[in-house]
């Protein structure tokens, strides 16, 4: 039996991720679209936004391993009920996710790139900085807890706010409406980690800025999707919100023109703020693949009908 990948967007680092699977002692036969193989031989699929195949050529699949943290890319691909899926979770993922949401924080209240500006002109620009507290954080799976922890430490008040109530010490377990309106009415920042299924696709729009209480800057490092771009310049116009921070995007890389690139308010970072390390991936993915070749459930399972 044997391994598909299968990247899209990811063409020029198909060899790459074959080797990777050697150089963990794995011997099977890994193949790439294009190469000649059996569908019917393919045991594990290790897929980002493969897109709607024929997947009835491939009766004897195990697993549909996904390269990266969220599943929403195999929604549309109409994978076969029967099939067991699994989503990318490391320590080094949600490392540089803590990383990234720390770093980002206080580069904002510092207000960097005015320093760096400053600097530039040889100018000593002493300011007293733009500071807050309390930090909603939307979306309390694995990324979303390993965030607050990171904050917790630093003084931050933490809100976690999830569909199903996440006990964390020292973080403010919120759930439901009621919940997401409190959290809205008083954080100072609000960081979406949520993943990207019908019911948060959109999620960020004029009615939801209209109920934030304290002008919070905002750092979507979840999914694009679920920020109306359109929106989001008005509500800062408009005072509901203070800045944003923006490493994802409806549409990637974000095109050039548009008006996020020059607003002074908001900061633009290339879907950089946590990455998918190849190896690790493949680790994980020759875990799994043993995993329910003896019968267990693979690690970070996912069930695709719930979205995530």
């Amino acid at each position: 039996m044997s391994i598909l990948v299968m990247m899209s967007g990811s063409e020029n680092q198909l060899d790459k991720i074959k080797h990777d699977f050697a150089d963990q002692g794995f011997d099977e036969p890994i193949y790439i679209p294009g190469d000649d193989f059996s569908p019917a031989d393919i045991e594990m699929i290790l897929a980002w936004k493969p897109g709607q195949q024929d997947w009835s050529a491939y009766p004897n699949v195990k697993l549909v391993q996904s390269w990266g943290a969220g599943v929403d890319h195999l929604l549309d691909a109409h994978l076969p009920d029967e099939w067991t899926v699994a989503r990318y979770m490391s320590q080094s993922l949600k490392d540089r996710m803590a990383r990234f949401v720390t770093a980002m924080l206080s580069n904002w209240q510092l207000d960097m790139p005015t320093l760096f500006d400053a600097q530039s002109r040889g100018e000593w620009a002493w300011h007293e900085g733009r500071w807050g507290e309390r930090v909603l954080i939307l979306g309390m799976g694995e990324l979303g807890r390993s965030v607050a922890e990171s904050l917790v430490p630093q003084g931050y008040k933490v809100d976690g706010w999830s569909r199903s109530g996440k006990e964390l010490e020292g973080v403010r377990s919120l759930t439901g409406e009621a919940g997401l309106a409190q959290g809205l009415e008083e954080c100072d920042y609000l960081i979406n980690l949520l993943p990207l299924t019908s019911a948060t696709r959109g999620l960020m729009n004029r009615d939801f800025w209209a109920r934030c209480g304290r002008q919070p800057v905002v750092m979507n490092v979840g999914r694009g999707a679920s920020l109306v771009e359109d929106d989001l310049i008005p509500a800062l116009v408009g005072g509901q919100i203070r800045g944003a921070i923006l490493d994802v995007f409806e549409t990637e890389p974000l095109p050039h023109g548009h008006p996020f690139w020059t607003h002074p308010d908001i900061w633009v970072t290339p879907h950089i703020a946590s990455i998918s390390e190849p190896k690790d991936v493949v680790a994980l993915a020759i875990e799994n693949l043993k995993r329910v070749r003896g019968a267990q459930a693979p690690r970070f399972e996912v069930d695709l009908s719930q979205e995530y």
